[in-house]
């Protein structure tokens, strides 16, 4: 039976595979491979995932439980909060809200003024 042999997609290194499904000479090339992988597309996501990370952080400062946090845009501006940076959409009392993480904004029409709520659900 001859042998069959495989290329080794970080280093290129030809092997031969212990197992039919193997791909890498060894673990370490496995992992060094998917990090560098999760590397590039973090790098990618970078530039709106710092913004939504921030704006997180700001929103969890900010926020008291039993209270209206309802909040001038301006004022959030001010503090840092970036409207466009948002990680999704739901669908609440019948309206499409943005979200950032468990808090939805909520805009309260014909004022400046925006009210959080957060929900513990998601």
């Amino acid at each position: 039976m001859e042998d069959i042999y495989k290329i080794d997609p970080l280093t290129g290194e030809q092997f031969i595979p212990i197992k039919s499904t193997q791909r890498f000479a060894c673990p370490e090339n496995r992992i060094k491979y998917g990090n560098k992988k999760a590397s590039v597309l973090r790098q990618e996501r970078a530039f709106l995932d710092k913004h939504i990370h921030k704006n997180h952080i700001i929103l969890r400062k900010i926020y008291e439980d039993g209270k209206d946090n309802i909040f001038n845009c301006f004022w959030l501006e001010g503090y840092g909060f970036r409207f466009e940076a948002i990680n999704r959409t739901i669908i609440y009392k019948g309206l499409l809200r943005n979200c950032v993480y468990e808090f939805i904004l909520l805009e309260i029409p014909e004022t400046d003024k925006i009210k959080i709520l957060k929900n513990d659900r998601f």
